[in-house]
């Protein structure tokens, strides 16, 4: 929600277009009311964000230091930063870059390359490989890996409020180039995608064929959040070394989840017991912070009670 200056500040109008995969409210007259949805994904949500006024370099310091304070309120020492949503590689990390070699830093980051251009993701990583390394850094600044966004065909979102996206007819020849041309055979390297819906079918046919012709040795990947996984997916997952790490939304979609894929369904979302069971590492997140709190106790709380914060089954 954006109030009256926000609207104005990112420059949304009656004349300004629906992005794709997103909903701009209007009211009678076509104004826009600063209500924005994300149907069926969040881009609308990010590039909003990324349109609107930026704290001075000044401000940008404090901000960083009060918020890392604020992650060690909560006994929280070190992050992954997922890279996503208009964080552009390396003038957005210049702040955080700077804090770091300073030795101000009070939680260790281990950042991730996100590509932010649809149709140049492989000239992005072709750059960064040139940039960076894995591993690059020191204990609490470095580099992990690549994702969640290896291409934007690729993209899979998480709203259960709406239909699961259909992927572009191109996103097994653009993951492709991206893996053959830009990541494989980077020992060390860290790969993550976001993988909540039934595409992940599709996302695993690349793994596998990748994996055949350049196997994944010493690639660390795994698909996050991963609610709607099947069995045979998750023993595909399996048989690629691959891992799973989960999130907490279950414990603020369920209604949304319940509504379109049944209670039961919702009872193994996502099968965490099965993954650990059969040997998948499992790690565990909030996803924040612009999808849901950076307070881990509760995603810990849902994780372990099955039970969203209220005390509701989720």
């Amino acid at each position: 929600m954006l109030n009256r200056l926000g609207v104005e500040d990112v420059g949304y109008n009656r004349d300004t277009p629906d992005p794709p995969g997103g909903v701009i409210e209007r009211d009678e007259e076509g104004n826009p009311t600063g209500l924005l949805f994300a149907k069926p994904n969040a881009n609308i949500l990010y590039s909003t964000l990324a349109r609107g006024p930026k704290l001075s370099y000044s401000d940008q310091l404090n901000s960083i230091r009060q918020f890392l304070q604020e992650l060690n309120r909560f006994g929280i020492t070190g992050v992954i930063d997922a890279g996503g949503g208009s964080q552009n590689f390396p003038e957005d990390y210049t702040v955080i870059g700077y804090l770091a070699k300073r030795g101000l830093l009070t939680v260790r980051v281990a950042y991730n390359l996100f590509t932010q251009r649809p149709k140049h993701e492989m000239e992005d990583f072709a750059s960064w490989v040139n940039m960076t390394t894995p591993g690059q850094g020191d204990d609490f600044y470095r580099m992990n890996g690549a994702g969640e966004m290896l291409v934007f065909s690729a993209a899979d979102y998480e709203n259960f409020a709406e239909s699961s996206p259909e992927l572009a007819n191109a996103m097994e020849n653009e993951l492709k180039d991206v893996w053959w041309n830009s990541l494989s055979g980077i020992v060390g390297l860290s790969v993550s995608m976001q993988a909540t819906m039934s595409q992940s079918t599709r996302f695993l046919n690349v793994f596998e064929e990748v994996n055949d012709g350049t196997p994944f040795n010493g690639i660390h990947w795994f698909f996050d959040h991963a609610e709607t996984i099947s069995e045979h997916n998750i023993q595909r997952v399996r048989n690629l070394n691959g891992g799973i790490p989960v999130q907490n939304r279950m414990a603020f979609q369920c209604e949304h989840f319940v509504a379109r894929y049944g209670e039961e369904a919702a009872t193994q979302a996502p099968q965490v017991r099965r993954m650990m069971d059969i040997g998948i590492p499992v790690g565990a997140g909030t996803d924040a912070t612009r999808v849901s709190s950076y307070n881990p106790w509760l995603s810990l709380y849902w994780l372990i009670t099955g039970k969203s914060v209220g005390g509701a089954p989720s």
